[in-house]
């Protein structure tokens, strides 16, 4: 009696699993450099917003991430990801509805309190944007921003685009 008769057999040759590791090692690898270049924002700022890293000088205008902490923030909340507006050299006006940049205006709402009652100390300005410093903004009209803790230093501003 023939077992298997008009059945392949289930072995792999070791010719078909190199191919199958070489294929598993490819997709691992672009899967990694997927997860380390694409930022998918989910905060307000930019919501739903899906970000590429990109290696240049940050400009103003462009969208950029950077580690922060502060007090209000989560514990968990490592990386904030605004749209730098104003720099170096800039005319900068923080005042209660705007923030202003050689004349171009952003809008905001300032948030005194936290959701749980704490205070929220507010930054204002009026005058030129000093070296090495930039403002940051969030398009969400409350964001958590340069309105509230001032400027930021460009040093540590890395860019992103928008790519979807």
């Amino acid at each position: 009696m023939v077992k298997n008769k008009g059945k392949k057999s289930a072995k792999m040759s070791f010719k078909s699993m190199a191919i199958f590791i070489i294929i598993v090692v490819i997709v691992f690898a672009l899967i990694d450099l997927l997860y380390r270049q694409i930022i998918i924002n989910t905060s307000d700022s930019h919501k739903g917003t899906i970000f590429w890293k990109v290696d240049k000088k940050p400009e103003k205008n462009d969208f950029v991430y950077f580690e922060f902490q502060h007090r209000l923030l989560s514990k968990n909340t490592r990386v904030l990801s605004k749209k730098l507006v104003c720099t170096e050299g800039d005319n900068l006006v923080i005042g209660d509805h705007f923030i202003v940049c050689n004349s171009q205006k952003y809008p905001i709402k300032r948030n005194k309190k936290t959701g749980g009652g704490k205070p929220i100390k507010q930054f204002y300005y009026d005058g030129t944007v000093p070296k090495n410093k930039g403002i940051v903004w969030g398009s969400n009209l409350e964001s958590f921003d340069s309105r509230y803790w001032g400027f930021i230093d460009y040093d540590g501003l890395r860019v992103m685009r928008v790519i979807w």
